[in-house]
């Protein structure tokens, strides 16, 4: 499955739970998914499914100037059918940029490395803490707005993220000893 359906069934999913604008749908995007998808791609694929018949719009007044809501119609709820069966049957092979550093981690001092090492830490700690914010007891999110198992794709970050950083904090003490 490429990333442009994956993205597209990501705001299909959205847009099932209730209609949205653009604004709206920026905004629990970023909340929900580690999927970087910027604000003009959302645009532009919103635009190219509603020429596929998926999504319509509805202009609503805000101030002096119309917003659109999206809704997903008939066929846009049989394109997301179609979409999630295809995603969750398939695996797809998960790539890891900034890995490749790792392969030449010993061509500079270690003293340098753990340096280095310490900073992505500290990034991948900061990026993590994204998706543990509103978790109660054994990691349940509090939020109300992740409904039904949307909070999948938070756990699996988070789990994903916490992985990373012990993985770091091995590499890391190795180093220093």
């Amino acid at each position: 499955m490429a990333l442009t359906d994956e993205r597209k069934l990501l705001l299909l999913g959205l847009l099932r739970e209730a209609d949205m604008h653009g604004y709206l749908l920026n905004a629990h995007l970023g909340s929900i998914t580690p999927i970087s998808l910027k604000k003009p791609t959302a645009y532009n694929l919103l635009e190219r499914m509603e020429d596929d018949g998926w999504v319509t719009y509805r202009d609503e007044p805000v101030g002096d100037r119309p917003r659109r809501v999206y809704k997903v119609t008939g066929e846009g709820e049989r394109a997301f059918q179609e979409l999630l069966r295809q995603q969750l049957g398939t695996f797809i092979p998960a790539e890891f940029p900034g890995v490749v550093s790792l392969n030449f981690l010993d061509c500079i001092p270690a003293v340098e490395a753990i340096d280095l090492l310490k900073q992505r830490l500290t990034a991948i700690e900061n990026s993590s803490t994204t998706f543990t914010q509103g978790e109660g007891e054994n990691g349940a999110d509090n939020d109300a707005h992740h409904s039904g198992s949307m909070f999948l794709t938070i756990e699996y970050t988070r789990r994903s993220l916490d992985l990373e950083i012990r993985f770091l904090n091995e590499v890391i003490t190795e180093l220093e000893s």
